[in-house]
């Protein structure tokens, strides 16, 4: 049985439709369930229900992000974040989220005053609609100009936005045990995987692999997560280098009993 505080993200299985993902889900007994906006079409209400029926809660919901270069757009990006959080809402859920947006190569703080002025509204129905709004730091600089965790504890404490953590992005953090629990008053959510970090002769995959397949110190990291008192749900997140390359099915498998033996290693 699947470890009762694990998310399994949609983004795990890119390529798979939201109906092979709840088939899966529930087959393996999974409590709670990272959204992708996109699975959720032609009828996000109705797959949100079917969700609801099958026990299984919204974790988060992934959602477009903020093209800082073109503030006309921000508008449309706020409806399509306002359709998200009520969906999320609709279910009791948690959070949505999406990165920061890529740099729009005039200054760091450039980036970050658009930012701040696009999220307002976006916070602000969150709040309205008891849903948390969240961003995710990532090295992916084509989605992101937060990079580090440390950036982007700035733009919660300026903004109120909340922060997704995931391992493969912040493993090398500096002082990383000290810089996790400084996020985790704006932490909505921590993914969980494992990377390879490489070497010679043994290039980095550029994603994500399952967890004890890489060569994070996942229990070190876990602990310093929990000592900082966190104690919501662990989302799984395994995304291949190449977004369309296909999801093994009895891969995911190993891996959602893997994560669940380490939460149970853990002691949660």
């Amino acid at each position: 049985m699947t470890h009762p505080r694990l998310s399994v993200d949609a983004m795990c299985t890119f390529r798979w439709s939201f109906d092979r993902d709840l088939a899966l889900w529930s087959d393996m007994g999974v409590r709670h369930a990272g959204l992708l906006i996109t699975k959720l079409a032609p009828d996000p209400a109705a797959a949100m229900a079917r969700l609801t029926t099958a026990g299984i809660k919204c974790s988060t919901l992934i959602t477009e992000s903020f093209d800082l270069n073109a503030r006309d757009t921000w508008g449309k990006t706020h409806e399509a974040h306002r359709t998200a959080i009520d969906l999320v809402a609709s279910q009791g859920g948690h959070s949505i989220y999406f990165t920061p947006g890529r740099t729009t190569t005039i200054s760091w703080q450039e980036d970050f005053d658009r930012l701040a002025e696009a999220l307002d509204p976006t916070v602000a129905y969150g709040h309205e609609k008891g849903v948390l709004s969240s961003i995710e730091p990532s090295l992916r600089t084509s989605a992101s100009f937060v990079n580090t965790l440390r950036d982007a504890i700035d733009v919660a404490e300026r903004t109120g936005i909340k922060l997704v953590v995931d391992f493969a992005n912040v493993w090398m953090e500096r002082d990383f045990r000290e810089t996790i629990a400084r996020a985790m008053p704006h932490i909505s959510l921590m993914q969980i995987d494992d990377v390879v970090i490489g070497g010679q002769g043994r290039p980095s995959p550029g994603g994500r692999i399952h967890i004890d397949q890489g060569e994070l110190p996942l229990r070190r990291m876990m602990q310093d997560v929990l000592d900082a008192g966190y104690t919501g749900v662990f989302d799984l997140e395994v995304v291949a280098a190449d977004f369309s390359a296909d999801c093994d099915e009895d891969e995911l498998r190993r891996g959602i009993d893997a994560a669940s033996a380490l939460l149970s290693d853990m002691g949660i």
